[in-house]
């Protein structure tokens, strides 16, 4: 999305109280499946010794990493089974003869179809992108380039400025023009700054994949080599003036508000009074997280000579519509970002190809087509339920902190009973009545969405804040915590096995859904989260003494992460993935006590199946949901750009920490899976 960060994980809040109070006992759930594929064991581990390996092991072993994937997972196989549904539904209204025009289901189809229709992209080659080029080619100086940038805004073509509209860290009911650093075209940048083998062989790719692709727009071999080194090396100093992933994460480095003149100066090199014209944005302010980066343009754009801009932005254009583009392009950029990025080995179908890109532009329509087909309205109750015994647990464990003073216990709890939640997908749909879609023209669709989709952005400024939307699709297998909304929301795509299986006992989804669940409520109260109030602002709302024991807490928890090395010299980044790993301990703690919540209302049975205890699914529901592998090449990637730790950490690091695991499996002192007492983590 556009904003900071929607923190992603699993939670929810707000008004159960309505449907579901505390007094209220509901008669024992009926006896249901285990729900957990015991051949996914691996036996021949003990599960205080790695349990990521007892729980995953035979999974593994069972599913190897098909070609087309660099990790595969129950995760993948859920969207794989989603996108099966979508394809469906895709092709049976692709089929009908009498849709209405400017109906959901005629924009999806024929975009769909547009997209599955390869010789029509090969027909159309770069034809829709003249224009574009017929203006780069007429720049002569700094200052018309710059001016370009405005026309690339609405294109949907990267450049050193982005920007959008969001809500005011600070003022959570006005929206606010924002702009950050962009233009870099390797995921990060240290593969620019850090001097190591593996770097320069990725440099090395990435070299040839420029210059590839400026050859497959028509520019001679042997001159594309030696413009692709200078692309790389003003991309170089554009990395070399970012701010890091780490300094990112915290929103008051970010949050630089400044008026429209001061911004105007600190990057006069920009010129732009013309970026806002075309643009057509009126404001008096507006946020620039890195204003250094725009500071540091002055200098680099300058000096780089008119043919080096000129390049740089038709290879910016190239990158942002290759996936629209014909064959060669399409396969030149999946063998350098999935091949030697993730280590992938074959490029997907072009039906996967053409629904992703469905799912990019048209998402919410896509979700509204799933979900009217596919989602079971009674998940939903059975997944507030959830949500409540989980807010139940975290207000207790608030109450018996022992080391936040009664003022911040009362902020905290204050917070906690502000949360709302959505579930499933919106309340109403958007219309997009103005948005234009034809199955004639794949790349000319792209291009009208992405454009649809600025506008449809920039046009919050100035208006009051749709706390209604959604920031993901509806079929989308995933969770997000919004800050600014203080909620949390849950797609239903998600609400699936193995996350959610309405077949299976409570305590199995209590460790999958219930886990994640947990995990985005622990986003409010994050090392970056507990940052803003009830009310979605960014403002301390700590006393110094107890900002102090947290931040004890969290630091070893970035010492415990740091210290696991997932392939050979390669280490998790223990600050970059804090937020996520507290979000994991959270998530996993609350759904125990929130199913233990269940269980002692007479919701549960609290019964031994298969020879698990309940305290023993609920570990293995959070195991369930991370059976995965994944390549050197995609965690090597991961570990850099990701602030989710890999996936068998997400299951031994919070679970090495709780007592109740140990607990639950009869661990001991000098088990691997049993931290000692002092490196311990325990915060919520």
């Amino acid at each position: 999305m556009t904003k900071k960060v929607l923190l992603m994980s699993i939670g929810a809040l707000l008004t159960l109280a309505a449907c579901h109070t505390e007094k209220e006992t509901r008669p024992a759930e009926p006896k249901k499946e285990l729900g957990f594929d015991l051949s996914s064991l691996d036996t021949t581990v003990q599960p205080c010794a790695d349990f990521f390996q007892y729980v995953s092991g035979g999974w593994v072993a069972q599913n190897p990493i098909p070609e087309t994937e660099s990790r595969w997972g129950n995760f993948n196989l859920l969207i794989e089974s989603n996108n099966e549904k979508v394809r469906y539904l895709l092709d049976s209204i692709s089929a009908l003869e009498d849709m209405k025009e400017g109906s959901y289901t005629q924009r999806l189809a024929d975009y769909y179809n547009s997209g599955m229709d390869s010789a029509a992209v090969e027909r159309a080659g770069l034809a829709p992108l003249e224009e574009v080029f017929a203006r780069i080619e007429g720049i002569r100086s700094v200052e018309e380039y710059t001016q370009l940038l405005g026309y690339f805004k609405q294109k949907g073509i990267s450049s050193p400025v982005a920007s959008y509209v969001s809500v005011d860290d600070k003022n959570s009911d006005a929206y606010i023009l924002q702009f950050s650093q962009s233009g870099l075209g390797l995921p990060d940048r240290d593969y620019y700054l850090v001097e190591n083998e593996r770097f320069e062989k990725i440099r090395e790719a990435y070299l040839k994949h420029v210059a590839d692709m400026l050859a497959l727009a028509g520019e001679d071999a042997a001159v594309a080599e030696k413009t692709a080194m200078r692309i790389f090396l003003l991309e170089k100093e554009l990395a070399g003036a970012s701010m890091s992933r780490e300094d990112r994460r915290k929103p008051e480095n970010t949050y630089n508000k400044m008026g429209k003149d001061q911004f105007n100066e600190l990057a006069h090199v920009l010129h732009l009074e013309h970026y806002y014209k075309y643009n057509d944005l009126a404001f008096d302010s507006a946020i620039v997280a890195q204003p250094e980066f725009f500071k540091s343009l002055n200098e680099i754009l300058p000096k780089q000579g008119i043919p080096v801009l000129k390049a740089y932005a038709r290879w910016n254009v190239l990158r942002s519509y290759s996936d629209y583009l014909p064959h060669a392009f399409v396969e030149s950029s999946f063998d350098f970002y999935n091949k030697t990025l993730r280590g992938t080995g074959k490029m997907k179908p072009r039906w996967k190809r053409t629904i992703n890109a469905v799912e990019s532009g048209l998402g919410e329509q896509l979700g509204h087509l799933f979900v009217e087909r596919y989602f079971p309205e009674e998940s939903k109750a059975e997944v507030q339920n959830m949500v409540e015994n989980l807010r139940k647990a975290y207000r207790q464990r608030i109450k018996q902190l022992d080391w936040m003073s009664t003022s911040t216990k009362e902020k905290a709890l204050k917070k906690l009973t502000s949360f709302t939640y959505k579930i499933g997908y919106p309340n109403e749909w958007k219309h997009h009545d103005a948005l234009q879609v034809s199955d004639q023209g794949y790349l000319e669709n792209a291009l009208a969405i992405k454009a649809y989709r600025v506008k449809e952005n920039l046009d919050k400024l100035g208006k009051e804040v749709d706390r209604d939307e959604w920031f993901m699709p509806a079929h989308i297998v995933n969770a997000y915590y919004n800050p600014s909304y203080n909620e949390v929301v849950f797609p239903a795509g998600i609400l699936q096995p193995p996350f959610y299986n309405p077949q299976a006992e409570a305590a199995l989804n209590y460790g999958g859904i219930g886990g994640v669940i947990g995990h985005e409520f622990t986003h409010g109260f994050d090392d970056q989260g507990s940052k803003y109030n009830g009310q979605g602002n960014l403002e301390n709302w700590w006393t110094d003494e107890d900002s102090v024991s947290f931040n004890t807490r969290t630091s070893r928890m970035v010492a415990q992460y740091s210290g696991y090395q997932p392939i050979l010299d390669t280490y998790v980044n223990g600050s970059l993935t804090l937020g996520e790993n507290i979000a994991d301990l959270g998530g996993l703690t609350l759904a125990y006590y929130g199913y233990k919540a269940g269980l002692e209302n007479g919701e549960y049975g609290g019964e031994i199946l298969e020879g698990f205890t309940w305290q023993q699914r609920i570990f293995m529901g959070w195991g369930q949901v991370w059976q995965s592998s994944q390549t050197e090449e995609f965690t090597s990637n991961q570990v850099l750009t990701d602030p989710h730790s890999p996936a068998r950490y997400r299951v031994i690091g919070p679970m090495s920490n709780m007592p109740e695991f140990a607990q639950a499996w009869n661990c001991t002192a000098g088990d691997a899976m049993v931290r000692q007492d002092s490196l311990r983590v325990e915060i919520w």
